[in-house]
């Protein structure tokens, strides 16, 4: 939808297990040392907005339908649109509990995320980390829309923010339209602070994440990896909406932020190239996108690895650098996916989009893409600008 917890660390001294306060314990079973980890699930609720009701309706009612476990935190820090003030809700079992309010924050402000991450950090530590991002969004323009101040957060403020904060975060999900897109994903690998994202390349329906579903195999065994959280999610949210016939254009995928920061020079040379083929390639790379999968609502975002699979089916695209090229960038956006899943209409979605605008949207919003990391580091920018 980036640490200051303590890692577990053991050493054996004269046969004898010594544990540092505040690490993970471990207990005997079955004649074997077992290792019980703790969780901390933190949410940014950013409801200053039209979505503030489905917190109440749907969010939170999936929260409470989780076990508690002494090892899992939940706790949620609230904006409204209705009332003044952040709520920070503690959530365990059944029940909730407002255990304090600040006075009202700004949380389109990439400073008000870097302080969530810290305050957690500091009043709800644990072995891992897990954040979810909860509000509007939109692919790498923004994350977070508060209405009251009137601001958003972009990507830069975004990666700003949690290396400020220095808190790792194992799994970072958006509960958010659109945030699975490689120039997202790119800016936040540039943090070196977080393990895996969880997001859609699509719009996300207003009933939001199925918390229950996503979290219960956590819930009730908190030694569970990262990685098995994520792919819990992606599970837990294809098991949600599956069944729903009208959620036919819905997607969820994990991805592996470390992949994707290993992939930076790949992704960066086949830029480039893509930029030196475009006098050739122009009407090939435009044949590619209208065959490539792209989300319903905002067609200028295409998956980056069905287009290169699109632009690897041209025949006439002869050129072996670029098809190698090509090729090599598929292969680790792919490989960097560690769990998807597509509704019915959404079938295609492998777990990224890439933003290939033009006309109008490329007017509104090339200034704002210049400023994306992903956009001038590739030279996706200048390829898109020469393209229109």
């Amino acid at each position: 939808m980036n640490r200051r917890f303590v890692v577990c660390c053991f050493s054996i001294i004269a046969a004898t297990l010594v544990i540092a306060p505040g690490v993970c314990l471990a207990k005997q079973t079955g004649g074997k040392m077992a290792v019980t980890e703790s969780w901390t699930i933190a949410l940014y609720i950013s409801g200053d907005n039209s979505l503030e009701r489905f917190w109440d309706d749907s969010s939170l009612p999936g929260l409470l339908g989780l076990p508690a476990n002494d090892m899992l935190k939940i706790v949620a820090y609230v904006d409204r649109l209705s009332t003044e003030g952040t709520d920070v809700v503690e959530v365990s079992g059944n029940s909730y509990e407002v255990v304090t309010t600040y006075p009202e924050k700004d949380f389109g402000n990439g400073t008000t995320f870097q302080w969530f991450l810290t305050e957690v950090a500091d009043k709800y530590p644990s072995d891992k980390l897990a954040v979810v991002a909860w509000d509007h969004g939109y692919a790498w323009r923004y994350i977070s829309d508060d209405v009251t101040n009137g601001s958003r957060i972009t990507m830069p403020a975004f990666q700003t923010a949690i290396e400020d904060a220095g808190v790792y975060v194992d799994v970072l999900a958006f509960d958010a339209c659109n945030m699975a897109a490689v120039e997202v994903v790119y800016q936040v690998s540039l943090t070196g602070l977080v393990g895996i994202v969880v997001a859609s390349e699509e719009s996300v329906p207003t009933t939001g994440f199925p918390y229950d579903l996503m979290l219960m195999p956590t819930a009730l065994d908190s030694s569970r990896s990262p990685t098995q959280l994520a792919s819990d999610m992606v599970a837990g949210f294809e098991a949600f909406y599956a069944p729903q016939t009208w959620a036919s254009t819905v997607a969820l995928s994990a991805v592996s932020v470390p992949a994707i920061a290993a992939s930076a020079k790949t992704l960066c040379d086949w830029g480039s190239y893509m930029l030196m083929c475009l006098p050739l390639y122009a009407s090939n790379y435009k044949q590619a996108v209208s065959e490539s999968y792209y989300a319903w609502a905002t067609h200028y975002h295409v998956d980056i690895a069905d287009f290169g699979d699109a632009l690897l089916d041209d025949a006439t695209v002869t050129n072996e650098t670029l098809r190698t090229l090509t090729t090599d960038m598929v292969s680790a956006m792919d490989g960097a996916v560690i769990a998807s899943w597509g509704g019915r209409a959404a079938e295609d979605s492998r777990g990224m989009t890439l933003w290939w605008a033009n006309g109008g949207d490329w007017k509104s919003y090339s200034d704002a893409y210049a400023s994306v990391a992903f956009a001038t580091d590739t030279e996706w920018w200048t390829l898109l600008s020469e393209y229109n």
